[in-house]
């Protein structure tokens, strides 16, 4: 998507474009996005890499193995700021243990993206879990990566040892700066098991999944550097790189072209090293016969941060607080129609299932939210409960409708004017990182690769292991081990 996205200014004057463009499938992530925002204001993309085949020939080697179906393979949040021309990438293991939307059972992230409604309950989850707003929705599938690369001829990879991966087909023979096809830079890009030569003698990169990320960031800076080299602002170039993945690239319903050519227009001189990429921290939890992945939730919340919206020192807006409204599931229609009012107002409120209706409105804020309960009761007609709930990450709270609701306001009443005694005193640990959601149930985890297929938790009992495993800074048998020979692989 990065990529696609710096293609678009060469390509904007091409009649071509706006048809070409609207040939790209889009789906209805519905009211789990955050409310339009202006092309110029930063932003979210939730950019999904999923493990889908069904493009793939039939007798392709990486159908191996492979019975259908679809997981989230990569998971990653780019947070452009066309006001300063920054741009930062968040990847999310996997594995990581959270929990998963529509019931809010714990699972692999990545099994979210399967099944109806799979992008908006993907989406819900990473609201959810980590306090992080979504503004549009990006998913690429296994044929759209490997024609992308095709059309750069390739990109260019400095190996210090030879490598491979028997479980997706990589091998790099020698070392030295190889240029990767299509097939071997897929490869390169899924592999899990990958192993490097030290000696003669292979070693296993003992960092998994954390190793990965850390390959497949790596790769895009490279991908982006080797298109400009072949002129990525030529209309042509521009147009090759479009036109290979307008059939397997999906967009939400909402991200206009007129959008992306404004993102396109501050974004001409970005500098690929420039690119902040980090991962979210996690440790080895297998459970169950399943290897899942915990976040250590203490060192992720830094990482979070810079992608709920808040610059340091600025006040707190509608537009950074996520409000779930729950309530009684028997009158839907009207907890949808309160958050669509919310959203009107600013916030990103969305009805979400779960809720029980007594006589009192309660808003629950978490460690980081105790300014967004105040703003929201300020919107509220009337005044509500509040209560301090340590599970909530981020500006994230929780909007129970009462029996006594009566409505949103137009206007927000001044937040001095809010009852002294509104919010509890003693909410412990605020301002430092919440321990994560709540355990809300046990489910299955139908993810083929590692672990029993059924990936059923055994109920809170059982024994849990744990192996601290946390974001690798170098990658084994790659750059940047010698920077100076990957500076000239290009």
């Amino acid at each position: 998507m990065v990529l696609v996205v710096a293609c678009l200014g060469s390509a904007a004057a091409l009649s071509k474009l706006r048809s070409t463009i609207d040939e790209v499938p889009v789906v209805d992530v519905g009211s789990s996005l955050t409310p339009t925002v202006e092309a110029t204001e930063p932003r979210n993309f939730l950019i999904i890499g999923t493990d889908s085949a069904a493009r793939i020939d039939p007798d392709d080697e990486i159908r191996k193995g492979r019975e259908g179906g679809e997981l989230a393979d990569v998971i990653m949040i780019l947070r452009v700021d066309p006001r300063d021309g920054t741009a930062r990438l968040l990847s999310i293991p996997r594995d990581s243990r959270v929990a998963v939307a529509p019931d809010w059972r714990m699972a692999r992230i990545n099994t979210a993206i399967s099944g109806v409604n799979g992008p908006r309950n993907l989406v819900q989850t990473i609201k959810r879990n980590f306090g992080i707003s979504i503004d549009n929705f990006v998913k690429v599938d296994f044929q759209a990566f490997r024609d992308l690369v095709e059309v750069l001829d390739g990109v260019a990879v400095y190996f210090t040892t030879p490598v491979r991966d028997r479980e997706s087909g990589l091998y790099i023979d020698e070392a030295g700066c190889v240029t990767l096809d299509e097939r071997q830079a897929l490869a390169y890009a899924r592999a899990r098991h990958y192993e490097y030569q030290v000696d003669g003698r292979w070693r296993t990169d003992i960092s998994s999944d954390h190793g990965r990320i850390a390959r497949q960031q790596d790769f895009i800076k490279r991908a982006l550097r080797r298109a400009s080299d072949k002129g990525l602002r030529n209309p042509s170039t521009a147009m090759g790189v479009i036109d290979a993945v307008r059939g397997s690239l999906v967009l939400d319903d909402t991200l206009d072209v007129g959008t992306l050519l404004t993102l396109v227009s501050e974004f001409q001189s970005f500098n690929p090293d420039s690119l902040d990429s980090q991962q979210v921290p996690t440790e080895y939890a297998p459970r169950g016969g399943v290897a899942y992945e915990e976040i250590i939730w203490s060192a992720a919340e830094p990482m979070l941060e810079p992608f709920r919206g808040v610059e340091p020192g600025a006040p707190l807006s509608p537009r950074n607080v996520i409000v779930d409204v729950r309530g009684r599931d028997s009158i839907e229609d009207e907890l949808a129609a309160h958050a669509a009012s919310l959203d009107e107002v600013g916030f990103d409120a969305e009805f979400v299932r779960g809720g029980s209706l007594g006589y009192d409105t309660v808003i629950r804020y978490g460690p980081n939210g105790r300014e967004a309960a105040r703003l929201l009761a300020a919107h509220l007609e009337g005044t509500p409960e509040v209560e301090f709930d340590e599970e909530l990450p981020g500006y994230r709270v929780v909007l129970s409708i009462g029996s006594d609701f009566a409505g949103v306001r137009a206007e927000p009443r001044p937040l001095e004017e809010l009852p002294a005694d509104l919010l509890p005193d003693d909410d412990a640990g605020e301002g430092e990182a919440g321990e994560g959601p709540v355990d809300e149930g046990e489910g299955q985890d139908p993810d083929p690769d590692g672990g029993d297929p059924s990936g059923e938790e055994p109920g809170g009992t059982g024994e849990v292991t744990t192996t601290t495993t946390t974001t690798t800074t170098t990658i084994p048998g790659i750059a940047p081990a010698d920077s100076e020979a990957a500076a000239r692989c290009r």
